[in-house]
């Protein structure tokens, strides 16, 4: 399978450079970011020396000419005006950010406190979980990958209530994240 990453610089464009760069049956076509373009990505990812010698190049929809699939690694909300054009382009794309998670325009807006530019791709997307959708996700153009908090409580619970084990209609998960959640640019409240 042919892939590209757009948003590699991050902390989970890096993790899946890691998986994919060591993966048998991928190859990896393209690896963007905006601010490191044309910088060798051992040097954002020194985790990655030896691995690759690709570099980064600037964002650009010409990665999907190429690839099978397209994972879109950017930051929240940037996804959703990429999202459709890569659709177009009949790519499949895997989205890690959350612009494709949820699959109603309101309750994206109650939770990421912007409109979605696309509301109509939503109903589109699947749920990312394998465990749970596995063949969905085969047939899928666009798959939506769930957030940490969300797949650990969600597989958590799926055995629970496959078997009608809850004798309530509430559930509270009460879970705790580190700083990796928050991206790779330092700000004062998630860098230590």
């Amino acid at each position: 399978m042919k892939a590209s990453i757009m948003g590699g610089s991050g902390y989970v464009g890096g993790e899946l450079l890691r998986l994919l760069a060591r993966h048998p049956e991928t190859t990896i076509q393209t690896v963007t970011s905006q601010r490191h373009a044309g910088e060798p990505v051992y040097r954002v990812h020194p985790n990655l020396r030896g691995t690759t010698s690709m570099r980064f190049q600037k964002d650009n929809l010409e990665c999907a000419r190429d690839s099978d699939v397209v994972f879109t690694a950017l930051p929240h909300g940037k996804t959703m005006t990429i999202v459709p054009k890569l659709l177009e382009t009949g790519t499949r794309v895997i989205d890690l950010a959350a612009d494709y998670r949820l699959r109603d325009a309101e309750t994206y807006e109650k939770y990421y406190s912007r409109k979605h530019e696309n509301p109509d791709l939503l109903a589109r997307a699947t749920y990312g979980l394998p465990e749970l959708h596995r063949d969905t996700i085969r047939k899928s153009s666009l798959v939506a990958t769930p957030g940490c908090m969300a797949t650990a409580a969600t597989l958590g619970l799926a055995p629970i209530v496959a078997n009608n084990m809850l004798s309530t209609s509430t559930v509270v998960v009460d879970a705790k994240i580190g700083s990796s959640g928050a991206g790779s640019s330092p700000t004062t409240g998630s860098h230590h």
